[in-house]
């Protein structure tokens, strides 16, 4: 009886997005490679939002429960000025939680009993495709692959992307972003966002006492904190606002800085026997807490699309259509929201703030209801 040769992917990240694509694929008919220019596979990171729409997949997957055991779940969202004002209140409704979790638990999860091989230190260099289809990958290191499907899944400064689509560096949005995770005594079952004039403060639950939070200002691309420091120019900032803000900042031991960065999604993403994946095809702003579900989405859909239409442009075209608008609504919604976040003269944020007040929050559902209610497993590839 003639054995059939497993096709061979190569999947270039090991971030969220390439280990979900893994998990959704297996290794019936697959030998999957996750390849990871850092010396180890591992995530550092603050809060990232795992919400229904991306619990759906983990549910198919098998770690659903893992995932809300190490989660922290919330019912209620404030939306607050910067003196502690109520300026909303909302209560997310689903069939699943609405959970954030640390980054590098989810990663841990995901990396557990993974059916892949993982082989940490291989940055990309270059890819081609031969004459019989496949395609030839060559790291840094030397060593090379020659492999029947290729994944970028490498994040928001994507080599992939760069050769498939080169369109340049992404697109900076006026504002940087500060998160950290620190263990506190408030009671957990509730997240926040706090606006003020061109900034804005978040906190979620995490799990057992730790928050997440995360802070932005308007400013020039990653400004240096210099020469006060990270913490004292956000007391600086976001000192006088409301409790339990300055307490949060103050505690907190390892602070990171990212701007804020995307691409709106163009068409294109795949190319022979190529594509990308997660951030690497549509990145997004954090307005919407989406980014993450969106690129799990994407990992489940291009897994299917391998299953059903086998591994190639067929399948990679299908996932792309499917995922294309989707992504593309996200983007853009996110850039939307940022904007009104980071308005920054007095006129426009006392109106927003007054808005805020006089819309029903049964309106503010329905956006997110828009987000929460997508069921990826239920698309017919």
């Amino acid at each position: 009886m003639r054995i059939k040769t497993k096709k061979k992917i190569a999947v270039i990240g090991g971030g969220i997005a390439g280990l979900t694509f893994a998990h959704c694929l297996g290794s019936d008919g697959y030998d999957i490679e996750i390849f990871e220019q850092k010396p180890s596979f591992g995530e550092a990171g603050a809060a990232i939002s795992v919400f229904p729409n991306a619990l759906c997949v983990m549910e198919e997957i098998g770690l659903l429960d893992q995932i809300l055991s190490a989660g922290g779940h919330f019912q209620q969202v404030y939306i607050r000025n910067s003196k502690g004002k109520k300026l909303s209140h909302s209560t997310p409704k689903s069939d699943y939680p609405v959970i954030c979790i640390h980054r590098a638990d989810l990663h841990g999860i995901l990396l557990t009993g993974i059916p892949a091989t993982l082989s940490p230190g291989f940055e990309l260099q270059d890819f081609r495709e031969t004459k019989n289809g496949q395609i030839e990958v060559q790291f840094t290191n030397g060593e090379s692959r020659l492999v029947d499907g290729l994944v970028g899944a490498d994040g928001l400064h994507s080599q992939v992307r760069r050769h498939i689509i080169n369109d340049g560096a992404p697109i900076y949005r006026g504002y940087n972003i500060w998160r950290g995770v620190v263990d506190t005594t408030f009671a957990t079952g509730y997240a926040s966002e706090t606006m003020g004039i061109g900034q804005r403060v978040g906190i979620v639950p995490i799990k057992d006492g730790k928050y997440g939070w995360w802070a932005t200002c308007n400013e020039s691309f990653l400004q240096k904190d210099d020469p006060e420091g990270t913490k004292d120019k956000l007391l600086r900032l976001f000192g006088d606002w409301h409790d339990p803000i300055p307490e949060l900042i103050r505690n907190t031991a390892t602070i990171l800085k990212n701007g804020a960065l995307d691409w709106i999604p163009t068409r294109g993403w795949s190319l022979g026997n190529a594509t990308l994946l997660g951030d690497a095809a549509h990145p997004t702003t954090p307005n919407l807490g989406q980014g993450g579900c969106i690129a799990i989405e994407g990992a489940y859909l291009l897994a299917k699309c391998t299953k059903t239409h086998g591994l190639g442009p067929a399948a990679f075209h299908r996932y792309e259509q499917l995922q294309f608008p989707r992504a593309k609504s996200v983007v853009t919604e996110s850039l939307q929201l940022g904007k009104i976040g980071q308005l920054s003269d007095p006129f426009s944020t006392t109106l927003r703030d007054f808005m805020f007040q006089v819309i029903p929050s049964t309106l503010a559902m329905k956006l997110v209801d828009k987000f929460f209610s997508y069921r990826v497993t239920k698309i017919p590839v």
